[in-house]
């Protein structure tokens, strides 16, 4: 069965997407503070302050007992989005039980709010960080380049909450094509080296080494194209070197990583490189398309790669 969006606007709150954690909440619990949470990964919970023994986050106050899906608005303005016209677009988070506006959250990765805009097709990808505003919303402005479907993706931590990643479906005004019709068709890319911005970057990682539901290491190495040098001068982005958005092709899964070096807690700006290694759980099987980004000379590249995650047991040709 076809399945046609007809949303001219962001009007309506989205579940999480699958594989999100969803704590059960006791409505009787009063919402304190009663351990410390890692926010990429939620099941990383101590008693007293520290750090993730996964990735090495500082852990962010919380109750793991009371914990919730919150709910978020998102308004455009002006109300009918279309593509090439500056849209601003305002995020309003709220209590899933009392329905009290939020205004306090934990600061991830060096910003309060990450907003992905992902066009249904795959072949559109930005990473932005709204303005958090006096009135505990957070806004931006940001201009669709062109006409179709996108996804937002809303991530953030509410102090005393858990970690949220939100998905809101927008469809620009006038666009007739649907869901089915704009879907993505990944094809794995024939080469895993990428060129960007004077730089060679390297993903180091067989693909019989890419299995579903396994933890993975996933080396990149980073080289000057001109020189051939190893690069040494990565600049902090986001709490690191690097940083990695991976998502299945039918948009229900993602993998949001960084390198095992996180530098939240530290005043360290620069020299990273020439080789990172990112943490990954892929939750199941298919193609997906990985966004990694990084920041040399002040410059923020973004670089695709498509690959295919196997079954456990599954063989795949090497490269």
């Amino acid at each position: 069965m076809k399945l046609v969006l007809a949303l001219a606007v962001v009007l309506a709150v989205q579940e999480l997407i699958p594989g999100t954690a969803r704590p059960i909440v006791d409505p009787n619990k009063p919402a304190t503070t009663s351990g410390y949470i890692c926010p990429m990964h939620p099941n990383e919970v101590k008693a007293e302050p520290g750090t993730c023994s996964i990735c090495g986050m500082t852990l962010v106050p919380g109750d793991p007992m009371a914990t919730a899906d919150y709910r978020l608005s998102v308004v455009a303005e002006p109300r009918v989005v279309k593509a090439g016209q500056p849209t601003k677009f305002r995020f309003t988070v709220t209590h899933p039980l009392t329905g009290a506006k939020v205004n306090r959250f934990a600061d991830v990765h060096d910003r309060l709010f990450h907003l992905f805009i992902i066009s249904r097709d795959l072949t559109l990808f930005n990473h932005e960080h709204p303005v958090f505003e006096a009135d505990g919303s957070f806004t931006i402005e940001h201009t669709l380049p062109k006409p179709g479907h996108y996804v937002l993706f809303s991530d953030f931590m509410p102090l005393g909450g858990s970690p949220q990643l939100i998905t809101t479906p927008l469809v620009t005004a006038g666009y007739e094509g649907d869901i089915a019709s704009d879907a993505a068709n990944l094809v794995p890319d024939g080469s895993w080296v990428k060129h960007a911005d004077g730089v060679t970057i390297d993903l180091r990682i067989e693909p019989a080494k890419l299995v579903a539901g396994e933890d993975l290491d996933v080396p990149i190495r980073f080289t000057d194209e001109k020189t051939e040098q190893p690069v040494t001068n990565l600049q902090r982005y986001l709490g690191a070197f690097g940083h990695a958005m991976m998502l299945s092709e039918d948009m229900m899964e993602h993998v949001h990583a960084h390198p095992e070096e996180m530098l939240e807690g530290t005043t360290i700006t620069g020299g990273g490189g020439p080789d990172l290694v990112f943490h990954a759980l892929f939750p199941k099987p298919g193609h997906y398309r990985i966004w990694l980004q990084f920041q040399r000379n002040n410059h923020l590249s973004t670089v695709p790669f498509t690959v295919r995650v196997l079954r456990a047991g599954e063989t795949a040709e090497m490269r």
